[in-house]
């Protein structure tokens, strides 16, 4: 039994609290023994629960105090963190990150609220904080803690474009802390295995990713556990609009309609919509149900539909309409997103290009047309095989036998 457990199960008793009265209704019976035998760590957010119900602080358990100074710090960047008022948080901490930090919770997550905002302009001083913080958490019997703040470095490579690297990377941290952990918290594992199979579909391991997506499916299932389900659903229906499976495009976009409605998630729901306007785009040719769809989405978001997938599809059916002019005006207010982390969503995204040069080829305006085909084609090499890739490529020899 660790220290941590040690002292969860000896004020448990002292207060004469049994394990069902102790978890409520935010915890399993067997996870908290697990805790308090050592063989699992909670996680954060069950630690401040734990805590609250033995009407303790958090360092308590952890046998570490903090000084006020700092817990009063950890408390403003975590509001500043919520908020992703990433100034303020570099406001807060340039002046202390030098110094050296008790070993305590909130020590190790002011390191890593600073590191992952840091590494965002400074990936190398983001990620020594990030290890410090890990390096506390490790001390700390925090397993969960340490894979949660290393899969924000993993996935910091993925939106680089590194997807082997990314995924060679958790691979190995994961192996690390399975030694290290019994059992990891719940959503940190789902998180882990959520990201690996982003990765497996970039590096075009479709197999291996859709294995891992039915795990996925199969896991939060069993777990009752829908944390991005909404996501992975998308992500299922979009698999099989890409291999031509229209039944199971059916099934799981249904499923993510459903669990938009559920979950009361406008976004999430605006998202199935604008699948849906991509699918009628791309199979059935049906432009109008493909703009009915998108009206939808505008609707749901009231305007707010940013500057990426909608004008790419709503230019899309109305090239396949004939609209020429209307086409091309969609298509100059397009712009790629900041930054995305899912590699196929970058193949339907640099379409953008090829179907604005298609619009100005049939405009006749011919060399403006092959600086948008070439565009698209520079972008793509490094991205999975997909039939998006095979359109870019047809496009630009299309504009060049029409010079």
């Amino acid at each position: 039994m660790n220290e941590l457990g040690q002292r969860i199960k000896k004020l448990r008793i002292e207060k004469g609290m049994t394990l069902v009265e102790l978890t409520g209704n935010k915890m399993s019976k067997g996870m908290l023994s697990m805790i308090e035998n050592g063989h699992a760590n909670p996680s954060m957010d069950s630690l401040k629960f734990i805590a609250r119900q033995l009407g303790c602080d958090p360092q308590y358990l952890l046998g570490s105090p903090t000084p006020d100074e700092l817990k009063t710090l950890f408390n403003k960047l975590e509001e500043e963190y919520e908020k992703n008022n990433d100034e303020q948080i570099i406001s807060l901490t340039q002046n202390i990150i030098d110094q050296q930090f008790p070993i305590s919770l909130e020590s190790a997550r002011i390191l890593e609220i600073s590191g992952r905002t840091v590494m965002k302009s400074d990936k190398k001083n983001g990620e020594m904080l990030i290890d410090r913080a890990i390096s506390i958490y490790d001390r700390l019997s925090l397993y969960s803690h340490c894979l949660a703040a290393k899969l924000y470095v993993v996935e910091y490579h993925a939106k680089k474009g590194e997807y082997l690297n990314a995924l060679n990377m958790l691979r190995s941290v994961r192996k690390e802390y399975d030694e290290k952990a019994t059992v990891l918290e719940m959503l940190v594992e789902f998180e882990a295995n959520y990201i690996e199979m982003v990765l497996l579909f970039g590096i075009g391991e479709y197999k291996s990713g859709k294995e891992k997506l039915n795990q996925l499916i199969v896991m939060s299932k069993k777990r009752m556990v829908y944390y991005k389900m909404d996501n992975i659903f998308r992500i299922a229906a979009f698999q099989a609009l890409l291999h031509n499976n229209e039944n199971d495009y059916a099934y799981f976009i249904k499923k993510s309609e459903q669990f938009a409605v559920f979950s009361e998630n406008d976004q999430s729901l605006a998202f199935t919509l604008l699948l849906q306007a991509h699918y009628y785009n791309q199979i059935p040719k049906d432009y109008e149900q493909a703009l009915l769809y998108l009206d939808k989405f505008a609707t749901i978001l009231k305007g707010n539909i940013g500057n990426d997938f909608y004008y790419l599809e709503k230019g899309k059916a109305l090239l396949g309409k004939g609209q020429l002019n209307e086409a091309l005006e969609a298509f100059e207010k397009f712009k790629m997103p900041g930054s995305t982390t899912y590699p196929l969503e970058l193949c339907i995204l640099y379409t953008a290009y090829s179907y604005r040069a298609i619009c100005l080829m049939q405009l006749g305006k011919i060399e403006e047309a092959l600086i948008y085909a070439k565009k698209a084609a520079s972008k793509i090499e490094t991205l999975p095989k997909t039939h998006y890739q095979d359109f870019i490529k047809n496009t630009i020899e299309l504009v060049n036998t029409s010079l």
